[in-house]
């Protein structure tokens, strides 16, 4: 080991209560509280998904879970990217093929994960699917046919990328990918992603899992050689007043965080009281939780999510961001990540946040041009909401964005606000920024001395989007026309969706973390070399979408990479854990 678990675990502890991993000659030098074959910290969409591969594998399996389970991915739109070719696809009338998945995915990910990874996980799409469904996750085939972010409730199959841009199309034709679960939740409109994790659960829970719920990892247990041994966790012991206190607090801190989507007008203002439970039950952990130690024969998965509410972490990490809408559970604060690295597992793309900027719907928001605080653009408007968001957060334009319209595409905006099949978290937002955080002027000229732009650039750049929008030139960031409006025609409008914007925060997930052998899913050190029996899925680890998010994209790299991990314990053999390295290298998976 060349890393220094020593200097490692003082990095962990800079930013949180994870303490040194403890290092022992071998298992019997610890009294272990539990045992299981395979441990999953952070009970969500990767941990449920590594949990019932190591079940179906035949493997005992305990997860730890700070709150109840469930994670990002109960919270979220329910949505899986998968292809190639499956059912849903097919029923729906798409023809779609791994190769295709692949195409349009390489331009995406530019290699954030090797292509053999890739393919993959685009051969898998089908499998994938059936096996979730086995697992009782259920999907439909209606398809949605145009750009939206978010389909309404009668879609379960849409486009989640940038596929029907023209200048991402490529040999084949484009297919939709974004697989809604299909889940009844009444009237409330946010939530689907229930559908994902609480069948999965409950299978687990028939094939034996044993679920530690208000249970928090703290520190790894590592041999003299750096092997996982096991985790030691602090929990208030079930059946006590204090525990009883601590779950009530708990519920009041989900009520409140999820009572209003992360876009709805005034979502702070929950946000904060949530936080004020979380903060109580902290305090609770904090004098009556005690520890636990659990041997993990096979491994252990770190699956705690990512770090985006470790204000710290951002700051130190990402300091761009500090300003953003942070979405998850208020458990992604990177306790996960560092106890991988408290094991002296490497990190990659920390810097790496994903924010999301939505233009459509209304559809002709996305016909508009958006420009910085000098006036000029800096993407395709009808673009994928991440990829706006990332162009948006970049270095020079930093988080500016005002969307120019003109008096034609404001009345559609109107319109479309008005007639186009929204939820409210799409429509409200919308609604209140074009009241409220909106500039009017009856000339560009004096649009730009209003809002502070550099009037040359400002001018230059509309006139450049007319001549696109004609077809006299290319457009610079390769809008097609058809996407463009005239931007002909007073008055003209700039609408505020920056970072800042009151009415439509920046929704926002980290996607970095720990490096992992792509064929295992076990921790790679700084060196390269794996740490026997640690593993790592889902927002803990880099993965699929730690280049650019996509909807679904990171609840289906949850279910590929915990699988994986989960598989590949299966597999193992209880033998000598120095082997497990050589195992991984000669491909055993």
């Amino acid at each position: 080991m060349t890393t220094s678990i020593v200097e490692s675990v003082a990095f962990a502890r800079e930013y949180s209560n994870v303490e040194d991993a403890l290092v022992v000659q071998d298992a019997s030098s610890v009294t272990w509280d539990e045992e299981a074959d395979f441990v999953v910290v952070g009970y969500g969409g990767a941990g449920v998904a590594a949990a019932n591969q190591a079940l179906d594998g035949g493997l005992s399996v305990i997860a730890l879970d700070r709150f109840v389970g469930g994670g990002a991915t109960a919270m979220n739109g329910g949505v899986i990217y998968t292809g190639g070719g499956t059912w849903v696809q097919k029923e729906a009338g798409y023809d779609d093929t791994p190769e295709a998945m692949f195409e349009y995915l390489s331009k995406e990910l530019q290699g954030i994960v090797t292509e053999e990874t890739l393919r993959d996980f685009c051969e898998q799409g089908p499998e994938m699917l059936g096996w979730l469904e086995a697992h009782g996750v259920r999907f439909e085939p209606v398809a949605y046919p145009h750009k939206t972010s978010y389909p309404t409730r009668r879609y379960h199959l849409y486009f989640p990328d940038n596929s029907l841009l023209r200048k991402y199309r490529g040999q084949h034709k484009p297919a939709p990918r974004g697989h809604k679960v299909k889940i009844d939740i009444g009237k409330a409109n946010e939530g689907f992603g229930r559908g994902i994790f609480e069948p999965q659960r409950d299978a687990a829970a028939a094939a034996g899992l044993r679920l530690f719920s208000q249970t928090t990892a703290r520190q790894l247990v590592l041999d003299k050689d750096g092997a996982l041994l096991g985790v030691k966790a602090y929990r208030v012991p079930p059946g006590t007043p204090q525990h009883a206190e601590l779950v009530k607090a708990q519920r009041l801190m989900q009520k409140w965080l999820s009572m209003l989507p992360s876009t709805t007008p005034g979502v702070q203002i929950p946000t904060a009281i949530g936080r004020y439970y979380n903060r109580k039950a902290a305090r609770i952990e904090a004098a009556e939780a005690r520890p636990v130690y659990i041997r993990a024969r096979r491994g252990v998965t770190l699956s705690a999510g990512g770090f985006i509410f470790n204000k710290q972490m951002v700051r130190e990490f990402a300091p761009r961001f500090t300003r953003v809408f942070p979405l998850g559970t208020l458990a992604d604060d990177g306790s996960g990540i560092l106890l991988g690295r408290s094991a002296g597992g490497a990190l990659n793309r920390m810097d790496e946040v994903s924010g999301w900027r939505f233009l459509n719907p209304p559809k002709s928001w996305g016909k508009g041009a958006l420009v910085n605080a000098r006036g000029a653009r800096y993407v395709d408007e009808a673009s994928y909401g991440a990829t706006i968001g990332r162009a948006m957060m970049r270095t020079g334009n930093d988080g500016v964005a005002w969307l120019i319209l003109d008096a034609e595409l404001w009345e559609e905006s109107k319109n479309g606000l008005k007639h186009e099949e929204l939820w409210p978290f799409q429509r409200d937002p919308a609604r209140a920024t074009m009241t409220l955080r909106t500039k009017k002027a009856p000339t560009l000229e004096a649009l730009a001395r209003k809002l502070g732009f550099d009037e040359s650039t400002f001018l230059e750049t509309i006139a450049n989007y007319r001549k696109a929008q004609a077809g006299e030139i290319e457009d610079p960031f390769e809008k097609a026309p058809e996407d463009m409006g005239r931007m002909a025609r007073g008055p003209y409008r700039a609408i505020d969706l920056g970072v800042t914007s009151p009415f439509f925060p920046l929704p926002s997930i980290t996607v970095g973390g720990l490096l992992v052998d792509e064929r295992s899913g076990l921790v790679l050190r700084e060196d390269g070399s794996t740490i026997p029996g640690l593993y790592a899925a889902g927002r803990t680890a880099v993965g699929l979408c730690s280049n650019i998010y996509l909807s679904g994209l990171s609840a289906a790299d949850c279910i590929f990479s915990g699988r994986r991990a989960g598989r590949h314990a299966s597999n193992l053999t209880d033998v000598d854990r120095k082997s497990v390295v050589g195992l991984c290298a000669a491909g055993t998976n």
